[in-house]
């Protein structure tokens, strides 16, 4: 009985040691590849920048061990979250995820994906963009939110951190969907960044996790074109906000497109009032927005349809 647990206890060990799951276009992942440098730093981990024996540079994002009052089952279907989102979504401007470790030490989990260059915030500290490269950047991002939206699925964290670059500079890439909401239904609990988080996100459990994108698209386009936040927080004690929300005409903070008036609905305090992100597709002063890169076929290669 005994000589039967231990050869359990290794099967169940050896299975843990190989329990991974790899995408077709992953390229091939060693232990021996080549450490180059930590990428960032964040509350769920830390991502690493790894060169493989072929040549082709992959991310690797090691989530922190779990907390003293989770399972190790528990943390692992909270870290896998993530992977499992990530490995339903394919469209050029979302990260590609390859595969999953997970440690046998400690159970901590590995995530392997698609390397990207610096995110948006660095690149904006050392280029100025004419506004041109601004809107063909930010149009990416509403294609990629569209596509998520029309899967049901919100990220709850955009930032311009959470935004890469291929190594071209020319595609931008979502990263970071430790707190996307997959699940029909109100999205619950405050998560994300404060000057990105919507106001009823302060003042309501429950909420629209679309329409808490749509808000943090806002902010990134304000920042984009001004250097800076228009609030610290979408909060009744932030004087800056309060004043925003009280005004008579709140949403010319992003009125500057002349003839179109779609993108005042962006920061609307309102949720009702809130523009959805099919409803800028319709709008032609958005439809005739570049995209920085040389070819577009995102929309049409994923049949997705505004």
């Amino acid at each position: 009985m005994r000589d039967f647990q231990i050869f359990a206890n290794v099967i169940y060990l050896y299975r843990k040691m190989v329990e991974s799951t790899t995408t077709a276009n992953a390229p091939r992942i060693s232990k021996f590849d080549k450490r180059l440098n930590v990428l960032g730093k964040g509350i769920s981990g830390s991502v690493e920048l790894y060169l493989s024996k072929g040549g082709v540079r992959y991310a690797v994002k090691i989530y922190h061990s779990r907390e003293k009052y989770e399972t190790k089952k528990e943390y692992q279907e909270r870290i896998l979250h993530e992977y499992r989102i990530l490995l339903d979504l394919n469209h050029c401007n979302i990260i590609t995820v390859y595969k999953y470790d997970i440690l046998l030490l400690n159970s901590t989990v590995k995530l392997y994906m698609m390397a990207g260059t610096s995110h948006l915030l660095k690149l904006l500290d050392t280029v100025k963009l004419d506004e041109t490269e601004i809107f063909c950047y930010w149009k990416q991002l509403c294609l990629a939110i569209l596509y998520l939206h029309n899967k049901g699925i919100s990220h709850r964290d955009l930032k311009l951190e959470n935004i890469v670059f291929d190594e071209e500079y020319k595609l931008l890439k979502i990263i970071d969907f430790a707190t996307a909401n997959a699940t029909p239904g109100p999205s619950v609990g405050l998560v994300g960044s404060e000057k990105y988080a919507a106001p009823e996100t302060y003042s309501s459990i429950k909420y629209d996790g679309k329409a808490v994108d749509i808000w943090s698209m806002g902010i990134i386009l304000y920042y984009l074109m001004h250097k800076r936040f228009p609030w610290k927080q979408a909060h009744w004690d932030d004087l800056e906000y309060a004043s925003y929300s009280k005004s008579a005409t709140p949403q010319n903070l992003l009125h500057f497109n002349e003839g179109s008036a779609i993108t005042s609905q962006i920061l609307e305090p309102s949720v009702e009032k809130r523009v959805i992100i099919s409803q800028l597709w319709k709008d032609p002063w958005f439809e005739k927005l570049l995209f920085c890169s040389a070819t577009n076929h995102c929309r049409a290669d994923h049949n997705i349809q505004p």
